[in-house]
Order: C-alpha cells, then structure tokens, then sequence
C-alpha cells in the first residue's frame, strides 16, 4: 500500500493556515515540528512522517523560498528570528484546499452572489477563479453554489479581503432548477 506524498509546500501553507494564518518564526515552528507526540493524534502516522520530512531544515528552507517566490508567503527578518506570514494570494490558495475539503451540507446549498465593479477586475477574476478551483458550480452568472458547508469559510475570506459590499454568501435550499 503506498501513501501519497504530500509536497512540502503544501505542508507549509497547511501550518500557517493552522496557526490562523498568522506570521509566526519560522525557527520556532521548526522546533515545534521535531517534537511528535501530539502529532499522531492530529493526522496519524502519514501526518508524522511528513512532519519527519520537515526535520531536514535544508528541505524547508528551499520550500519556503518557493512559496516566496509565487508570492504565497512573505517573510522577514526580525534579529535573529525570520517571520513567516500567508499573503492574500496564500491565504486564496490555502482556502481553495479547505472549500474543497469542507464537510457536506446535510439540506441546502452555500450560495455565492457577487457583484464586483469593473474597476476591481482582478480581484473579480480572483474570486472566480477561488470558487472554481473551491468546487463551487456556477448556476448563472455571478450566481455559484456549492453543496460543501464552507459558509464561514468564505465569509472570513472576504471580510479579510475587503471584498463585503459586493460579495454575499448565504444558505439555500428551495431552487427552481437544482444545480448540475
């Protein structure tokens, strides 16, 4: 039986996502790695063996300045500790993986209604794009629905993101064509 090997970029972004996406020294977090004890009761073993992978500080160092690169992370020196925080573009990419991976709605539908100003075009290319890859069905235009329960997910996103005026997220369940 062979596990699937999870690339250690997605590790990283996994921890700063768990730390509430918060900037956190990147020394500390390697330190906090070598230990495992409550390591298998987060992810078992496949979750250790890829924290062993970590160890290799060398390793992580590469993966850290990949994710810099593609501007995922931004980090800086502060004396001798290097901070490590999720950019906007880390925190879309980080919140694709856990729209896919919410639990599903039992009734209803999360339903996406949005209306971004041409002038913010990107950010509108962005969002859909973050819906598409988040498993989201596009029921019409501006209108995407999603049978994952990742309300608050989405929510938190936005407020982050200062997208509120033109973006709401709500339940539905009573639609007059289902979605495919």
């Amino acid at each position: 039986m062979s596990t699937k090997r999870i690339p250690l970029t997605k590790v990283i972004l996994s921890l700063l996502v768990k730390a509430g996406g918060t900037a956190t020294d990147f020394y500390t977090t390697m330190s906090d790695l070598r230990s495992y004890q409550s390591a298998y009761l987060l992810g078992g073993h496949t979750y250790v063996q890829e924290l062993k992978r970590l160890k290799k500080e060398r390793d992580v160092k590469r993966a850290l300045y990949q994710l810099k690169h593609v501007k995922y992370v931004k980090a800086r020196r502060i004396g001798k500790e290097l901070e490590v925080s999720l950019t906007e573009k880390g925190l879309a990419v980080t919140l694709a993986s856990q729209l896919k991976q919410a639990p599903k709605r039992k009734h209803g539908l999360t339903v996406v209604v949005f209306d971004i100003p041409q002038t913010e075009n990107e950010a509108r290319r962005q969002f859909r794009l973050l819906l598409r890859q988040g498993g989201f069905v596009k029921l019409q235009q501006s209108v995407w629905v999603s049978q994952k329960d990742n309300y608050k997910l989405l929510v938190d996103f936005v407020k982050k993101i200062k997208l509120q005026p033109w973006i709401n997220v709500f339940y539905g369940s009573n639609f007059l064509h289902q979605p495919k």
